[in-house]
């Protein structure tokens, strides 16, 4: 037997970049549809909350909407089920659909469900894109990378697969399973800061984000790929060019030298990473200057480093 458990995620903080979340329950359910009724019975009491605050004249309370949205876990109960849910699925505040994730085998809820791609047309997010990773408690901004593979790449694989029979053996016809459901997202911070978040747990952002925040993760997803080699068309970035993006990037790479970030540096060093960067990005002739002094200055701490 199955239950359906509804949370209304909450925000403890309302300030981007990374925002505190707790879960609140709405109760268990016998099954999917009863459970996102609670869910929309939810958002309507929102709104009648939120519709009541603007009537009525308070001097010490204002309403103030903290859901991020809601999710639902699907659990099999009197069974010894490896995985904590067999399915999840997310919702936005307003109680549209986000995403859901079949996790778990429903013939055998002990294996993980064999994946064959996601439609092109079911795949929310590009990349470049800012959204928020809700994981281990926190709703953090972060800009994506690399997509979940797609049923067009499941076919291109499957062929490549097939090519190293017999000594590659595939599971059920795929060698994917539902944990590759996931993006590859980067987030603010030093150094290396990739995530793979799983899809439903990826949501458009819930508020309006400042200039300068996007030009920051904009930045960090051309530093992350440059440095570690995540291979994205730079052509196909609108902000590639741009040059305060440009500026939040030396900014980046220079905090290399001051924190003395030498796996960062190292990777740029050892596949000799300048011309390229210099071909790719429409730097004016100061950043340029600015590069190459930074660059510079990797070689002669990774060559210092190693003679050590």
């Amino acid at each position: 037997m199955n239950v359906f458990e509804v949370k209304q995620i909450q925000l403890e903080n309302m300030r981007y970049p990374s925002r505190k979340t707790r879960e609140y329950s709405l109760g268990l359910y016998s099954s999917l549809e009863k459970a996102f009724e609670a869910i929309q019975i939810s958002v309507e009491k929102r709104k009648e909350e939120e519709e009541e605050s603007e009537q009525e004249e308070y001097d010490d309370w204002t309403f103030v909407d903290d859901t991020m949205g809601y999710v639902i876990y699907e659990k099999e109960i009197d069974s010894p089920n490896h995985w904590d849910e067999l399915s999840i699925h997310t919702y936005t505040k307003d109680g549209t659909l986000n995403d859901e994730w079949f996790w778990a085998d429903e013939n055998n809820p002990m294996e993980l469900k064999a994946y064959y791609g996601c439609p092109e047309e079911n795949i929310r997010f590009k990349p470049g894109d800012i959204v928020e990773v809700w994981e281990f408690g926190y709703s953090e901004l972060s800009i994506i990378c690399h997509l979940p593979p797609s049923t067009k790449e499941f076919e291109e694989y499957k062929k490549r697969w097939e090519g190293f029979e017999p000594h590659y053996v595939l599971k059920e016809d795929t060698n994917w399973d539902s944990s590759d459901y996931c993006y590859l997202t980067f987030s603010l911070g030093e150094g290396d800061t990739h995530s793979h978040p799983y899809a439903p747990y990826v949501f458009a952002p819930t508020k309006k984000i400042s200039p300068s925040m996007k030009r920051k993760l904009h930045a960090k997803l051309l530093e992350e790929n440059f440095t570690f080699g995540d291979y994205l068309q730079i052509s196909e970035l609108p902000f590639a060019n741009d040059p305060k993006v440009l500026n939040e990037l030396l900014n980046g790479w220079e905090r290399f030298i001051d924190e003395k970030y030498y796996c960062g540096m190292e990777c740029l060093v050892d596949y000799e990473k300048a011309d390229k960067i210099k071909a790719q990005l429409n730097f004016s002739e100061e950043q340029a200057q600015r590069f190459d002094r930074f660059y510079e200055a990797c070689v002669r701490l990774v060559n210092k480093k190693r003679e050590k």
